[in-house]
């Protein structure tokens, strides 16, 4: 009876020990291969600024002690809520990564973004955050084309220096002061004769005033 009870306890647990082998050897290649370290995310060159009506670029430098699985761009307009995502693409046989945003997806006062690296082993790590974006703002100082209104200076035709403290509505009322001093003498007599005694002739020389 015993040596039965032995015969059955042996064969049922090699049975289990066939049953439960494979999924023992599944659990244990499932456990993790020892990969903790997470990439690293180098941007060697950050731009703050981007033309109008222009794309921008962004470049950064991903490496990993694996293997870089993917790099991935999240992106929006400053005071947006929602940011939308773009992969990466790695730059020929280096370690870059480049990511575009659109012309069309740029607008005032600019755009804020973030980037995720992730290695094979599913390691990540973030170069800026959702909560604390980098941001690039669209350039002001672009040119407008509008010419400054304002009193413009007057630069002497010798040295090429700017004459100072003189504008341009001194000379038209100098200009207009010599008219009425002509006028004045021209009525008091015709012909060529001299100016009476007493009396003195008035004689401005003055440059063209600039516009």
């Amino acid at each position: 009876m015993l040596k039965k009870i032995l015969k059955t306890a042996v064969i049922t647990f090699v049975c289990n020990a066939l049953v439960y082998a494979p999924l023992l050897r599944a659990e244990q290649l499932s456990l993790p291969s020892g990969d903790l370290v997470a990439p690293e995310i180098i941007q060697e060159t950050y731009v703050q600024s981007v033309a109008p009506d222009s794309d921008h670029e962004i470049m950064v430098k991903v490496t990993d002690d694996v293997g870089v699985k993917q790099v991935t761009l999240y992106y929006r307009v400053i005071g947006e809520s929602d940011y939308k995502r773009r992969t990466m693409q790695k730059v020929g046989l280096t370690d870059d990564y480049l990511g575009r945003v659109n012309a069309d997806e740029i607008r005032a006062p600019g755009i804020e973004y973030y980037i995720q690296a992730m290695d094979l082993a599913g390691n990540t790590l973030l170069h800026g955050y959702e909560f604390s974006p980098l941001s690039v703002k669209i350039d002001a100082g672009a040119d407008t084309g509008v010419a400054d209104s304002t009193e413009q200076p007057i630069f002497d035709a010798d040295t090429g220096e700017e004459k100072k403290g003189i504008s341009k509505w001194v000379w038209i009322g100098l200009g207009a002061l010599a008219v009425g001093a002509i006028a004045a003498a021209g009525g008091g007599g015709g012909g060529d004769s001299a100016p009476p005694p007493g009396e003195a002739t008035l004689s401005v020389t003055a440059s063209e005033p600039t516009n």
